[in-house]
């Protein structure tokens, strides 16, 4: 075993061991504390057919309870026993092989490291990772996986050749320019000054701007680790699992959300050309994966003072919250709006941005109950006989192109359509 992968599985079956690991589940019940203490008791290296079966009869448990809750709603200790099962299952299948495992990898060893993969990334997504070091120490323990798997050469010190984008097929989507549109966005062609940038995200009057100022040409992102380069990204990700959305937009009837290794996602829903979307949307993907959050830099822009208004009624818990939009032209984030200032960098691809003022709220329809920050029209094919006033709200809009940042305010609507193959990094501060 590779020094960093031995360190892992070390780490990760003291944290098994660990008297208050078991004290953490204990509100779950008796029978799944002693289920837990028995498959722990063949660790280290060891493996039995029934510690295997302890550890998923818990894993079992605790979808089942995670399922009978809103996700918002679920109690703690549930979401705490799939991530310590998850990991008890990691740590019980194969250990012994893993122990002596050799790279370059044979085809069974690369199967283990993929399926170890697969429970943890899964348990790192559904639970969220509760627990003093638990997604630390899945993280890393994947990323070494990860790394054996698919050597990286990025890793060596090695540049990725920037691939250039087709050229995109549908003629509509080529002949939308920022020059086409009827009322852009204000676009910056030089960096603002951070003091002016924090009086305007401040002023009552704040307007979107689109800041095509070279604010990204400095991210390996946009150069030696290109995330145009779709092969660079299956060499980093690729069999790490990732939450993606099937169906155009998330208020469609049929859209529905699923796991799937990234390299799949990429071969068959990013290369080629699907009838049906699917879209890697607002997930930290650069939390889940540390080898891509290097390639980037969070904008100095996003440290502004904000101040509390009407419309930005609180500021993110942890001050900024990222996530990765990645898919294929086509996919749609249908018309609504956040609570918080948004810098969307545009690293990979095109986009069409639509945006709203608050003060157009009455004529844009949004559903009521919990989706009441998403509007009922399809703003490229609105039903006007069902929104007779969508047809007088008034908007800009914007093209955003590879390097460009979008600064979006607090609760301006906002519909997003993918041009061509795109990748973005929203900074919601």
């Amino acid at each position: 075993m590779p020094p960093s992968l031995r360190s892992c599985y070390d780490d990760l079956v003291l944290l098994l061991l660990r008297e208050s690991t078991c004290k953490d589940i204990e509100p779950c019940g008796v029978a799944a504390v002693t289920l837990f203490r028995r498959a722990c008791k063949v660790l280290p290296e060891k493996s039995t057919d029934d510690a295997l079966a302890y550890a998923k009869s818990l894993v079992d448990l605790a979808n089942e309870k995670l399922n009978s809750y809103r996700y918002d709603c679920v109690p703690e200790h549930w979401r705490q026993l799939l991530m310590d099962a998850s990991l008890l299952h990691a740590a019980c299948l194969r250990g012994d092989r893993l122990v002596q495992m050799q790279s370059p990898l044979d085809d069974d060893d690369a199967r283990l490291c993929r399926e170890l993969i697969r429970i943890l990334d899964t348990a790192l997504i559904v639970s969220g990772a509760p627990g003093s070091g638990r997604r630390a120490l899945a993280l890393e323990f994947v990323d070494a996986l990860q790394a054996l798997v698919r050597p990286n050469d990025a890793e060596n010190g090695a540049s990725w050749p920037v691939q250039n984008e087709k050229n995109e097929k549908n003629k509509k989507n080529a002949a939308l320019t920022s020059e086409s549109l009827s009322f852009p966005v204000t676009v910056l062609t030089e960096a603002p000054d951070f003091c002016w940038f924090e009086d305007h995200v401040n002023s009552p009057n704040v307007r979107p701007l689109v800041l095509r100022c070279g604010l990204l040409t400095h991210w390996p992102a946009s150069s030696t680790r290109p995330w145009a380069n779709l092969d660079y990204l299956v060499s980093v990700a690729g069999d790490r699992i990732v939450p993606v959305e099937v169906g155009r937009s998330y208020t469609d009837e049929h859209w529905e959300q699923a796991l799937m290794p990234f390299h799949v996602f990429v071969d068959e829903h990013v290369r080629k050309t699907q009838p049906i979307p699917i879209y890697l949307a607002q997930h930290d993907l650069l939390h889940q994966i540390p080898r891509l959050e290097r390639d980037i830099a969070v904008p100095d822009y996003c440290s502004v003072e904000t101040e509390l208004t009407d419309q930005y009624t609180a500021r993110p818990r942890d001050d900024l919250i990222r996530n990765a939009w990645f898919g294929p032209a086509g996919t749609v984030s249908p018309l609504h709006h956040d609570p918080y200032h948004n810098l969307l960098a545009q690293v990979v691809g095109r986009k069409y941005v639509r945006l709203y003022n608050p003060s157009q709220t009455h004529a844009l329809y949004p559903f009521t109950g919990m989706m009441a920050n998403a509007s009922q029209v399809d703003v490229e094919e609105p039903e006007l006989d069902e929104f007779p006033l969508f047809a007088s709200a008034e908007y800009v809009e914007c093209v955003l192109e590879p390097g460009d940042v979008l600064y979006i305010p607090p609760k301006w609507w906002h519909y997003v359509r993918s041009l061509s193959t795109s990748f973005s990094v929203s900074f919601w501060f």
